[in-house]
Order: C-alpha cells, then sequence, then structure tokens
C-alpha cells in the first residue's frame, strides 16, 4: 500500500480524495481503515478540519503517480497529482494481519485537524480500540501501564468514593475531586470536556481511538489542561449497518458484557447504540458492613447513543447522550497502622480516654493491631459509593467554502454522587464523613478552522465558555465534634484561542497560537457545628459556624502563549520544538473543620515549559521511533496538604518545582507475525522552592504519585492457521520506580511503594472470516499488591491505605458482524 503523504516535499504530491455517497474519504489509508485505527475522514472543503470518527470500509487502494517538483519553486504549492484506482486485493482466509508486516497508519487530531501520528510535531501517545482490545483492557486508568510518565489511578482522596480519577502526566495532576480544584489533567470525550473527575474512571464501551497529550495545552483545547490531555474518541454513527458484542469472565466473578450496534435509519440519517456492564466482586473483607460485603468490588452501567444527521455534503450534525451509574460497596482503603508521631492526634486522644497510650492501649476502646490489616476492613459505619452521571451533546459542522470550516459544541453534562466511609477503618468513633455531591456543568465552543496561500497556512480559532455549579455537602463526625461540612459552587470560564502553522518550505513550518482564559469562581460555605466533646478538649457551641456563610470569589485570567518549530528532513525523519504555557486557576478550600473568618483561597499555578522531539517512520512503515525531552517550570503549587495545625486538609500554593525529563517510544514490526513494541519515560520532579508555611514538606520531597522511572515493554506473534483464522499470544511488561502514595502531599515512609514489576499475558484467537474472537489472559502474574494510594493525616493520627487486587485472568469471546 502507497504510503500516503500529509506533507509537502519536492517530488511527492498531498493526499487525494474521491467522494462517495454523501461524504469524503480519504484514499490510500484502507489497510487503517479496516483495522479501525483511523479515528476520522477528512472533507475536501476543509483540511484542518477536526476528526470525525469513519467506519470501516472497503476502499480502493490507490497508486499515485507523482508529478516532479517544479524546478527552483521550493515554495511552491505542490502540484495535483492523478489517481488510478485498482481493486483491493483481498486477504487469504486465515491469513496473518497485514498490518504486522507494514505496521499500522494512526492518525490523530490534537491540533484541530487529522494528521498522521508521525507528523504530528507533539509529544502524543496514541492507541486505537483494537490496540487496546488485543491487550484486554477495558478500563481508561490502564493507560498507564502503556503511556510514558503517566499516572491513572482511582484514588478515594478524603471520601469513601470508589470512582475518582486521579491522573497526572509529566509530574502535573490532581487527586481529589474537590469542587475548589481544578484537574491538572483534562479528560476529553469528542471534544468535550469533563468537569469533575467524579465517575470519570471510564469503561471503555465504543471506543475507536484516544490520545494521550502531554504537557500544558494551553491554547486549543476547550479548558486549559496544564498538565496534559486525555483526548477521547467514540465510534461514531456511519451509513453501513454493523454490530459487535463481546462478554468476558474472570478473577472473582468478573462479569463483563459490551454491546454496539449501528444502524443507518435512512440515507442521510444514521444512528449508533452502545451498552456496557461491568461487575466483580470485592476483594477486602468487610466484617461490620452490611451482609459482610466486600469492598473493592465493581456493579457499573453504561449506555451511550449517538445519532448523526449528514443531509448535503457541507454539513453535519451529530447529537450524542450517554448514561453511567456504579454502585459500588466503597474503596478498598484499610487502616495499616498509627502514627506514633503524632502525640495530639484524635487516635491519642481516643487511647488516652480508653486508658492506655498511643502506643500501648490494650483495652476494648483502643486503636491497636488487631484493627491494623492489608485485606480486612473494620469499620462500621456505612460505607458505600452511589454515583451516576448523564450527558447530552450536539456537535455540527458546516463548510462555508472549500477552506473554511464552522464547528460549534454544545453540550450539558449532569454528575450526581452520595458516597459515606469509617475512615478511621475501626469499629470506634474517630472520623467518619459522607458526600452528598452534584455536579452540573454547561459548555459551548464555537470554532472557525480553514486553510489559505495555497494550503500554506492551516488554521485554527475559537471561542469557549464554560459554566460548572452545584454542592458537595459533607455531614462529618468526629471523636472531638460533629457538624457539617462543604457547600455550594458556581464557576463561569471564559476563553478565546487562536493557533496556525505557517509552511515556511516544504521542510520547515512554524506554528504559533496564544490563549486568553478568565476564571470567575464563588463558594458558599454551609459549615456548622452540632456537637463537641467538651472541655477541657474541645468546645464550641452548637450552631457555631467553621466560616461565615456568604458568597466568596476567587477570580482569574492568564495569556498562554505557544510556538512550534518543525523541520521534516525527509519522509521518515521529523524534528521539532516547541514553547509552551499552561494555567489553572485558582480556588478555595472546600473541607473545612476549624473555626476561621474566612475559608482558605490559593492562587493559580502555572507551567512554563520547554520541549524538543524527533519522529521517526521508515521501514516501509514498519518501524515507527520517537523521542522528546522536556524541562518544565512548576510555579504557585496548588497542593492538598494535612498537617497537624489542622483538622482536615487545606489546599496551598506550596511553593515551585523544577521538572526535567524525556520520553522513548518505539513500535516495531518485525515480520513473518512479529510485533514488539517499547517505552521509557523519565520524570525528575524536584522542588525548588517551598512555601514554609506547609508543615512537613522540604527540598528534598518528592511530588506524590510520581516515578521518576517508568518502563513498558511488549511482544506478540501471530500464527496463520489458515481456514482456522489465527492466534497471537501476547506478553506486556510494565516497570514503575518507587513513589509515595499519601494524597494530602507530605512525604511518609510508611506510604511509600518502592518499585515493581507487572506481567501480562493474554492469547488472542480470530476466526477466518473476521467475525468472531476468544482472548484468555491475565494481568499482574507475579500477583505483586502494590500500593495505589494512602493517606496520614496527624490531625486523626491513623495510616490507611489501599492495595491492589493482584493476579487477576480472564476469558472473552466476541462476536462482529
Amino acid at each position: 500500500m502507497p504510503e500516503p503523504s500529509l506533507g509537502a516535499f519536492p517530488g511527492e504530491t498531498k493526499m487525494v480524495y474521491w467522494h462517495t455517497s454523501l461524504r469524503y474519504r480519504i484514499v490510500g489509508l484502507s489497510a487503517a481503515l479496516l483495522s479501525g485505527s483511523i479515528i476520522g475522514g477528512l472533507s475536501p472543503a476543509s483540511p484542518a478540519r477536526a476528526a470525525t470518527t469513519q467506519p470501516a470500509a472497503q476502499v480502493p487502494t490507490v497508486t499515485k503517480k507523482k508529478i516532479p517538483a517544479t524546478k527552483g519553486k521550493e515554495n511552491a504549492a505542490p502540484p495535483k497529482e492523478k489517481v488510478v484506482q485498482q481493486a483491493t486485493a483481498k486477504p487469504r482466509p486465515g491469513a496473518a494481519d497485514p498490518m504486522l508486516a507494514q505496521g499500522e497508519t494512526i492518525m490523530v487530531s490534537a491540533r484541530k485537524r487529522v494528521e498522521r501520528l508521525e507528523r504530528t510535531p507533539i509529544s502524543i501517545t496514541a492507541f486505537t480500540g483494537r490496540q487496546l482490545d488485543e491487550r484486554g483492557i477495558t478500563s481508561l486508568a490502564r493507560l498507564q501501564d502503556f503511556t510514558p510518565n503517566m499516572t491513572f489511578r482511582n484514588i478515594p482522596s478524603n471520601s469513601g468514593i470508589a470512582n475518582n480519577a486521579s491522573v497526572y502526566i509529566r509530574g502535573i495532576g490532581q487527586n481529589d475531586f474537590s469542587f475548589g480544584v481544578d484537574p491538572g489533567v483534562g479528560i476529553y470525550i469528542d471534544g468535550v470536556y469533563i468537569g469533575s473527575p467524579v465517575g470519570s474512571v471510564f469503561d471503555l464501551i465504543d471506543l475507536q481511538q484516544v490520545e494521550v497529550l502531554k504537557g500544558p495545552q494551553g491554547t486549543l483545547f476547550g479548558r486549559n489542561s496544564i498538565g496534559g490531555a486525555i483526548n477521547i474518541h467514540t465510534v461514531q454513527p456511519s451509513e453501513k449497518y454493523s454490530a459487535k458484542a463481546d462478554v468476558k469472565y474472570g478473577t472473582a466473578n468478573r462479569v463483563n458484557g459490551r454491546a454496539m450496534v449501528n444502524i443507518p435509519l435512512s440515507k442521510t440519517l444514521f444512528l449508533k447504540l452502545a451498552a456496557g456492564t461491568f461487575e466483580q466482586d470485592g476483594y477486602v473483607n468487610a466484617p461490620y458492613q452490611k451482609n459482610q460485603r466486600k469492598l473493592g468490588n465493581q456493579d457499573t452501567r453504561m449506555f451511550r447513543a449517538a445519532l448523526r444527521w449528514h443531509p448535503v455534503d457541507a454539513f453535519n450534525v451529530t447529537i450524542a447522550g450517554d448514561y453511567m451509574r456504579d454502585r459500588s460497596n466503597g474503596a478498598p482503603m484499610v487502616t495499616t497502622g498509627i502514627d506514633l508521631n503524632a502525640p495530639g492526634s484524635m487516635v491519642a486522644l481516643n487511647n488516652a480516654l480508653a486508658g492506655g497510650s498511643l502506643a500501648n492501649c490494650q483495652a476494648a476502646g483502643c486503636v491497636n493491631s488487631r484493627y491494623f490489616s492489608k485485606n480486612t476492613y473494620y469499620g462500621t459505619s456505612p460505607t458505600f459509593s452511589n454515583n451516576q452521571a448523564w450527558s447530552i451533546s450536539a456537535t455540527m459542522t458546516y463548510d462555508l467554502t472549500s477552506a473554511l470550516q464552522l464547528k460549534s459544541i454544545t453540550a450539558y453534562r449532569a454528575v450526581s454522587g452520595k458516597f459515606g466511609i469509617d475512615t478511621d477503618g475501626t469499629p470506634l468513633n474517630i472520623n467518619q464523613v459522607y458526600d452528598n455531591y452534584k455536579q452540573r456543568q454547561f459548555s459551548e465552543e464555537f470554532q472557525v478552522s480553514g486553510h489559505a496561500f495555497n494550503h500554506r497556512l492551516e488554521y485554527a480559532a475559537g471561542l469557549y465558555y464554560y459554566r460548572n455549579h452545584g454542592q458537595d455537602v459533607n455531614p462529618i463526625d468526629f471523636l472531638v465534634l460533629s457538624g457539617l461540612s462543604g457547600g455550594y459552587f458556581n464557576e463561569n470560564s471564559y476563553a478565546a484561542y487562536t493557533q496556525g502553522t505557517y509552511h515556511v518550505t516544504s521542510k520547515f513550518s512554524i506554528t504559533a497560537g496564544a490563549r486568553f482564559t478568565e476564571d470567575d469562581k464563588s463558594f458558599v460555605p454551609n459549615q456548622y457545628i452540632t456537637s463537641t466533646i467538651g472541655e477541657p478538649f474541645y468546645y464550641e457551641p452548637p450552631g457555631t459556624p467553621f466560616v461565615p456563610k456568604q458568597t466568596y470569589r476567587n477570580n482569574s485570567n492568564k495569556w498562554t502563549p505557544m510556538v512550534n518549530l518543525a523541520y521534516q528532513f525527509n519522509r521518515q525523519l521529523m524534528a521539532y520544538a516547541t514553547f509552551s504555557q499552561g494555567f489553572k486557576g485558582g480556588g478555595f478550600t472546600q473541607r473545612i473543620a476549624d473555626p476561621a473568618p474566612y475559608p482558605p483561597s490559593f492562587k493559580p499555578e502555572t507551567v512554563t515549559s520547554y520541549e524538543g522531539g524527533l519522529k521517526y517512520l521508515g521501514l516501509h512503515n514498519r518501524l515507527r521511533l520517537t523521542a522528546a525531552g522536556f524541562y518544565t517550570f512548576y510555579n504557585n503549587m496548588q497542593l492538598e496538604v494535612a498537617d497537624s495545625q489542622h483538622i482536615g486538609p487545606y489546599y496551598t500554593n506550596a511553593g515551585r518545582a523544577r521538572i526535567p525529563g524525556m520520553e522513548l517510544e518505539g513500535d516495531y514490526y518485525i515480520g513473518d507475525g512479529w510485533r514488539v513494541n517499547a517505552a521509557v519515560g523519565l520524570t525528575d520532579a524536584h522542588y525548588s522552592k517551598l512555601d514554609g508555611s506547609v508543615q512537613g514538606l522540604t527540598l528534598a520531597s518528592k511530588l506524590v504519585l510520581v516515578s521518576k522511572w517508568t518502563v513498558t515493554g511488549g511482544v506478540e506473534k501471530r500464527f496463520d492457521l489458515r481456514e482456522n483464522g489465527n492466534i497471537s499470544p501476547r506478553v506486556d511488561v510494565s516497570y514503575r520506580s518507587g513513589y509515595f502514595t499519601n494524597f494530602n502531599g507530605i512525604n511518609y515512609p510508611e506510604l511509600y511503594q518502592p518499585g515493581y514489576v507487572t506481567v501480562d499475558f493474554a492469547l488472542r484467537w480470530h476466526s477466518a472470516n473476521g467475525h468472531y474472537s476468544a482472548i484468555a489472559g491475565a494481568s499482574n502474574l507475579s500477583n505483586y499488591k502494590f500500593r495505589t494510594s494512602g493517606e496520614l493525616n496527624p490531625s486523626f493520627g491513623y495510616i490507611r491505605q489501599a492495595f491492589d487486587r493482584g493476579r487477576q485472568w480472564y476469558v472473552q469471546g466476541g462476536v462482529t458482524f
């Protein structure tokens, strides 16, 4: 298959488009379309348009006749090319996938236009839905096992929530779902920003492709994502009838079922429906909970529908909606010890009241080793996590001319959750919390994109509005006091952005962009004391407010520029350099348990990043290599900390950090069915200046949940069984160096996870006609139960942690038509 070119090199021509039915398709990419690895087609009306997923289809192979470049006119636009269509040769049934012979063509839309992965001069890791299926991956959180310098964890933070996305890229992220602070890494689904991490550990039911963008995305993306972005593309409705379904069974009665159907309702109206159910028993014993149910289970339902109307070539509208319901017994946190260095903690007071001491207390009312465990939770207060979310969006595109496209993305999303936990993990009344969480968001993004000067200039510009409002009301019951915490929030964000790429020559291009963002946030606390333990320990009259109930505001704005230089040495090798800035608005501490004249607030944080990289695709598309080095200046870091001076955790601008690092990624289709891939990431994050008010933080402290080294590698071999199809064994290995798990910011040796290795195995079978498939596999073969998160709050005095489930096996069967 001839390699499609998106560059304008001497003696080479650009991609040709051909018209079929009521839309345009890209030619020369039949293998990528057949594999489902392409996320969208381009309209000849606007090569700079954003991606629209196309279904798999039989596309004729195109033979290009190259026209020599005009002598002495290197900077001229490329001449037109002649196209000769030939019949596509059908592979012999059961033959090895031709993708394993010449490599997949992956298209990405990270710059609001569809480009080949290796021709996009930014740091990006992309996975097609097919690639994740081959690894047996159905959860978005597993991306961290295959993406360098990435952490994706499901962390309960300071609550009982069991579905909370905590994502870090290159050392920058956020682990709390509190409305007072924005996520550090943005998650986008079909162009729509997901404003709340609650319920955002998505299970994958109709994934077309996912892109992990690294570094600040301060120009093109709807919300200012300071650490990076996860850009998810779902399968879009098309004019061809298709259906697929699979069922998985595995460890602890794991039952996953997924189904998707695409129905052409007419020549211009197409419908896609998808649904999934994900169930698995828990793995942490909870003898004092209702029915002695286990924590760490999953009980999730998901539905998604999309309706696309394409009446004429120039106009397209897609209306999409989804619903998710998650019912969990609770996060798998257990108490593993007490802080012997916190004599003023509530655990110390509890043990003193029981007639003992912090370190030596044996009475029935004492906190001691009988409640410490890695697999049993002894809490008696109700522990649960119930969440649901739904959304609806409308995406419209209109090609005004062959060089100008308008696009509108309108979306609404609602999230509701009720979750509680006996945080101390004992039958004693030391710390119980409850959340009644509601979040509503509305966003509108208007884009203009196109090209000018004979395709020499490609540009995109837009306006963005985002409103986020709701509540998180927190009844609290501590040893020394009971009361109500939390409150009501409202946020309005406005942004305007523009970015353009100018092709100075056929090999050298300059991209520049800028974004202005204004965030206006308000908080109305509803926080007061209902009772206290009394004198001489702690006394406040019932009804005493933690902070006065009134509206508090925190407004901020920022310009964030970006400049990128790219040079294409030849068809195989490209180099680039990027300067970019990112910004995340300030906010409030939501959870307050100390009376104060006003809620603690914090300022915006900023990032300035310098990056250089190389991208190579050669050996007839069989070898793809990428390398990137970066240096990040991270200022006014927003850090959640907990110390002995405050009853609960609080947010502050902790200081500055410097984050140098690099990434190397490779994918090699050796031939004869063999394929290997590997990636190495280095994030050498360290503090360079600190606010002295943060207790327990020093310049030697490490950024929590960030590994210095991440390494991953995989190998697979496809065997041809002729009329019986083919089988492919695959092994994946992942290494992550040591990190601190405390989601309250301070490094404690009790919460340090040393480096570890996990090994996954999968054996796939595909039928000769491609309609049937089966997978048998296992993850974490060594059964190493590493720490995933932890908490040590000196004012309470206990240590609690969550551990990985360990080794899991599964079998899966699927059908596709």
